[in-house]
């Protein structure tokens, strides 16, 4: 008897709980920012899914051996704004593969590129960066993706099986789309007070 009390306990915990969650808030995202942006290559974010836009050579305004080295190992891909932006999610699209690694930058109030997300082994073809709650007011985005890699899938087998040298060195990689959006709030209904 005890065991079925306990399940019956458990299981309408579960359904209230579903409840709950359910009856959230909704979030409601706004268009996306990203066509209003410029870029090197406006394919990859066109909002077309169909076409595929290619990261460029990284090229740092600092002129030092540090900026050289981290050129020669890294392409990007930037969207920038003229206004600041209110980010709080970015989705990255792209044949499997093609983002395995890359970092996710945003630029701050200083001019400094800031870290978002450092994303390892990924393997989707969509990758999503959602920050809600917790917005980033920028006026560009970037994804340093490394020019080489030490790949996971190499032929079937695992990367300690097989050495890889990773991708060649003076490859871009193709993007289909980065969308970036922001949440909209609605204003609550105020009761009327006429009668």
């Amino acid at each position: 008897m005890t065991r079925f009390t306990l399940s019956i306990f458990v299981l309408l915990f579960a359904v209230i709980c579903t409840g709950c969650i359910l009856m959230g808030p909704k979030v409601i995202w706004s268009d996306n920012l990203a066509i209003q942006a410029s870029s090197k290559d406006e394919k990859m974010h066109d909002d077309n899914m169909y076409t595929e836009g290619e990261t460029s050579p990284l090229i740092s305004e600092r002129k030092d051996k540090k900026a050289v080295e981290e050129a020669d190992k890294y392409t990007h891909a930037t969207l920038s704004w003229i206004q600041t932006q209110k980010v709080e999610k970015i989705v990255i699209k792209s044949d499997e593969g093609q983002l395995e690694f890359f970092e996710a930058l945003y630029k701050d109030d200083e001019g400094n590129w800031e870290s978002l997300r450092n994303v390892r082994d990924n393997l989707k073809t969509t990758y999503s960066i959602n920050m809600l709650g917790r917005p980033i007011m920028t006026t560009a985005i970037r994804l340093k993706i490394p020019r080489r890699w030490d790949s996971r899938r190499v032929g079937g087998q695992k990367r300690r099986a097989r050495g890889e040298t990773g991708a060649p060195q003076g490859t871009s990689r193709k993007i289909r789309e980065i969308e970036v959006y922001h949440s909209i709030t609605l204003e609550p209904e105020v009761p009327s007070t006429k009668e």
